[in-house]
């Protein structure tokens, strides 16, 4: 159990630092684009809530799983699967859902792709969120980071 409470702290302190920052306005050629600054507040906001989320199924995970001694590969398998797969996937739909700004649609998508990539190395893995956050959040993190996102940018 202490393997788990040890991963999951880990998961949750990844996920809860992840960030996303920056500001400006959509291009003026598409008056329907999300502005910039909209934006990165909607989807800080959209990670935000996804970090509250998978605090609180991490905490009904640990409950439920309170007799594990010592995690195995498909209690591993487990975590990833009921906290951070399916929260994780929500935030990529909620933040799809918003279009990017206008010339940023590269960018956007680049960010939105890296989680997704994360997510699969996660699931081929499971341990790898214990061992290291950054083979599954760091090029999504770096890219939200530098876009101007601080609470997406920050896992």
């Amino acid at each position: 159990m202490r393997w788990i409470v040890l991963g999951a702290l880990g998961l949750v302190a990844a996920l809860t630092v992840a960030g996303c920052g920056g500001g400006g306005s959509g291009d003026e050629s598409n008056p329907n684009a999300i502005s910039k600054a909209a934006f990165i507040k909607k989807t800080d906001a959209v990670c935000s809530a996804g970090n509250k989320r998978m605090e609180v199924a991490f905490a009904h995970f640990l409950e439920e799983n309170k007799n594990i001694k010592k995690p195995s590969d498909a209690d591993y398998e487990k975590l990833v699967g009921k906290v951070l797969v399916p929260n994780v996937n929500r935030e990529v739909k909620e933040i799809r859902a918003f279009g990017a700004p206008a010339g940023d649609e590269d960018r956007v998508s680049a960010f939105l792709e890296a989680l997704e990539e994360g997510i699969e190395v996660a699931e081929r893995d499971p341990k790898v969120v214990v061992s290291s956050s950054e083979a599954v959040f760091g090029i999504p993190s770096r890219l939200a980071k530098e876009y101007g996102l601080e609470v997406c940018g920050s896992r």
